[in-house]
């Protein structure tokens, strides 16, 4: 009996990519309602003109035009005309000055709200058909992502050591969490990529309150420590991690389980610089911790 193969992410994302792509027109419109951007841009009390390119259109264009090919001001006008024809209503003039100063107008802060808002919301919706043992699932995972060279991202976010001053390009570092039921992104944290706690888990404290109670935490092995297992089950969640390089698991020892299957007891490390001491005398001095060797035979 043949199976059919599932295909990968990767080329899920890449075909959903380019229906948006091949869309002439906006394709945003129809799945982001204009009333949720303005009341966006209310929440963050940003003063915009109800002109031709509203605050709605102008988020439309602008993602439409990150997702093209040429990335052009003047493609993503091009599409505006396109959808102002398909809607019944006057075509404009293709001059793209008057967009790139709404785009100009519109705030960080504003994408972010909406990044947070749709990500949760599809969250919420489809998370119910992706929950294990009724608990809903979420990933956290880090990055770094170079950003142009100029004289103020390098202030902010200097290059890494390892390049020459001058050949380099400023870097920041990222920490995003995730809904695995969707793939959405839920809430990101940003930072320099080198300096004192600037860390993946610095960053990944400052989204500690988007975890809630019953979520079940996936994680690489560098989340893999006494801090973070117990910060997250302070807040009713659980982690999910592979264990770290410098935590060696010693199967004789603990309450067995099963064949490489055990439950053992981490014990309080001292205080860490960044932990106030009510933090640390509110935490538990003590971990339980299920501990499991796991053999993966699909390739990747």
């Amino acid at each position: 009996m043949a199976h059919r193969t599932s295909p990968s992410p990767l080329r899920q994302v890449a075909r959903a990519r380019q229906q948006f792509t091949q869309d002439a027109a906006l394709p945003f419109a129809d799945i982001l309602p204009a009333e949720q951007v303005q009341q966006t841009v209310h929440a963050e009390q940003v003063c915009f003109r109800e002109r031709l390119f509203s605050p709605a259109v102008t988020v439309w264009m602008f993602l439409s035009q990150v997702l093209d090919a040429s990335r052009c001001c003047r493609q993503a006008v091009a599409r505006f005309l396109a959808w102002r024809v398909g809607q019944g209503l006057a075509p404009c003039s293709a001059d793209t000055s008057a967009y790139c100063k709404a785009r100009g107008r519109l705030p960080e802060a504003v994408l972010a709200r909406l990044v947070r808002h749709t990500g949760q919301r599809r969250h919420d919706d489809r998370a119910a058909d992706w929950r294990w043992a009724g608990r809903p699932l979420k990933v956290v995972d880090g990055t770094t992502v170079s950003l142009a060279d100029t004289p103020a991202n390098q202030q902010t976010y200097p290059q890494s050591r390892a390049q020459k001053a001058g050949v380099g390009f400023p870097l920041v570092r990222m920490v995003v969490l995730f809904s695995l039921a969707v793939g959405t992104a839920l809430d990101a944290a940003f930072g320099p990529y080198r300096g004192k706690q600037t860390g993946e888990s610095a960053l990944f404290r400052q989204l500690h309150d988007r975890l809630e109670a019953g979520d079940i935490l996936l994680a690489d092995r560098y989340f893999c420590s006494f801090w973070e297992l117990a910060l997250v089950r302070e807040r009713g969640g659980d982690v999910v991690t592979r264990l770290h390089q410098l935590r060696k698991a010693d199967f004789r020892r603990g309450r067995r389980l099963g064949c490489c299957d055990q439950v053992v007891n981490w014990v309080k490390p001292a205080r860490p610089e960044w932990m106030t001491p009510e933090e640390y005398a509110r935490l538990p001095g003590c971990l339980t911790v299920r501990a499991m060797r796991v053999w993966l035979t699909r390739p990747g």
